[in-house]
């Protein structure tokens, strides 16, 4: 079994679980269907002992040894080989249906929808690392294009322009400290940039790295299409002048806005009691 491989193993059980491999060593390998999966007896210094099943063209994955699931390696190799089949062959896992699922809500702009359906195709033919390195690329300019959309849209994002254009990560922040203001959204807030970061940075991972694997590309692709649509929800938020807003008399949200000929001011009317108040837009 070569090195690269056994790096690729312990690379993976550091990546997942935080922890330093002690050791590693392929303990089956066995074929079915025209599949070649080995597995893996792995020791890790804190997260106790793993197999990881690798090989035959399926996504490399880990099984915990400390779990009454797998006694065997042939019981890791039956849940692995049956789980890997139905995510390969379920239709709703390719790319471009999950650009399409995740952001079946909002209308993202058609610039950036075009960039993740031309990402997604791109990862659809992926084989080679350089076809799966190029996936990130695509990403990584997805990702400023959407910071860059904010340069020539009727929200006003401070100082974004202090910044280069590709320090991604500066430019999201100010752009989400804009869209979700005020002490009561800190730890919303938080969440947002948690994973517009982690999508920037595994872009760049995909990127630069010859060891990822198509499976984890579209984990970025993803991620990216989860960011973006996040800010589009946010977007609609911001614009929505009933957003949080509450029937002054019963509570109730399901408000509507009223024709009002005599003031600037929004006529908000509830449609549970009927109520109706004045806001200043």
């Amino acid at each position: 079994m070569s090195e690269i491989l056994k790096e690729q193993v312990d690379e993976y059980i550091g990546t997942q679980l935080e922890c330093k491999v002690v050791s590693s060593k392929p303990e089956t390998t066995i074929s079915d269907m025209g599949h070649e999966v080995t597995i893996w007896n792995v020791r890790t210094d804190k997260e106790g002992a793993w197999w990881v099943a690798t090989g035959g063209g399926l996504p490399m994955n880990l099984y915990s040894q400390d779990q009454p699931y797998y006694f065997t390696t042939d019981e890791v190799f039956s849940f692995h080989f049956g789980l890997m089949m139905r995510l390969m062959y379920s239709e709703e896992t390719r790319p471009e249906h999950v650009v399409d699922f995740i952001s079946r809500e909002v209308g993202i702009a058609a610039d950036i929808r075009r960039k993740l359906k031309l990402t997604a195709e791109k990862l659809n033919e992926a084989v080679e690392v350089e076809e799966i390195q190029a996936v990130g690329v695509m990403c990584r300019e997805t990702l400023l294009r959407l910071i860059d959309s904010f340069s020539n849209s009727d929200i006003i994002v401070k100082n974004l322009e202090d910044f280069k254009k590709a320090d991604f990560k500066n430019r999201i922040e100010l752009t989400i400290n804009t869209l979700l203001p005020g002490s009561r959204n800190k730890e919303f807030r938080k969440s947002i940039k948690d994973l517009a970061y982690g999508a920037w940075d595994l872009a760049n991972n995909i990127t630069h790295s010859s060891t990822r694997t198509i499976h984890e590309a579209r984990v970025c692709l993803t991620l990216c299409t989860s960011i973006i649509t996040s800010i589009e929800h946010l977007l609609l938020n911001y614009f929505d002048v009933l957003s949080g807003e509450q029937c002054r008399k019963c509570g109730s949200r399901d408000l509507f806005i009223a024709e009002n000929d005599e003031t600037d001011e929004l006529l908000i009317v509830c449609e549970k009691c009927n109520y109706g108040y004045l806001k200043q837009f």
